[in-house]
């Protein structure tokens, strides 16, 4: 089983932002919602704010967002029409049936892409795309739970990342792969572990 992150792995950008700025292009008053979240975000990349505050900082100003969005299912389906084009080809070349993409990224703005290029495999943050309620968020550690819950005992041949934040999936896989761009560096095991050691929090 081959397994991917999602964003500027196999996606050339972040999928929520691009979404978000899209649909300030056709709603200009959507645009007060940037800066918390996005302020929120970096912190919590930065792992100044736990899982748990992101989350209710997260949860309010997406229940804010999406009740001023006009045709959530249109919007999506625009956004991915610009940008499907953003897929990289080196995994559009070496994908596989039984593929996971397991991202951060929202289930519901990846559910139509997946739809239309046949994914069939994949884990991501849930929020409900009518209230905002965030059900479940898909990031570092919470990667590994979610999928061992749903591949229980899998083994996970090849991992693919661009990020230190994925170190915890890297552990659990034979092998990983950083991508930048279309090109692929294999990490091998000894400075697999090493790297996790230094970047799991």
């Amino acid at each position: 089983m081959n397994v991917y992150d999602f964003d500027n792995t196999i996606y050339d950008g972040e999928s929520v932002f691009d979404f978000y700025l899209n649909s300030v292009r056709r709603q200009p008053k959507l645009i007060r919602y940037l800066f918390v979240v996005v302020k929120a975000f970096l912190k919590y990349k930065l792992c100044r704010i736990t899982t748990e505050e992101f989350e209710k900082i997260a949860e309010k100003h997406a229940q804010n967002y999406l009740s001023q969005l006009k045709d959530i299912d249109f919007l999506i389906k625009d956004f991915w029409d610009k940008n499907q084009h953003k897929i990289k080809h080196f995994y559009l070349c070496s994908r596989r049936e039984d593929d996971v993409i397991i991202s951060a990224s929202i289930g519901f703005l990846l559910e139509e892409l997946f739809s239309r290029i046949g994914v069939k495999n994949y884990l991501a943050t849930e929020v409900d795309k009518y209230t905002g309620e965030v059900q479940k968020i898909c990031y570092r550690k919470n990667k590994v739970q979610l999928f061992y819950s749903r591949f229980p005992g899998a083994e996970i041949e090849n991992f693919y990342t661009d990020s230190k934040n994925d170190a915890a999936m890297m552990q659990i896989a034979n092998r990983t792969y950083m991508v930048k761009g279309e090109d692929l560096e294999l990490i091998d095991g000894t400075s697999c572990e090493e790297f996790a050691l230094n970047h799991i929090g």
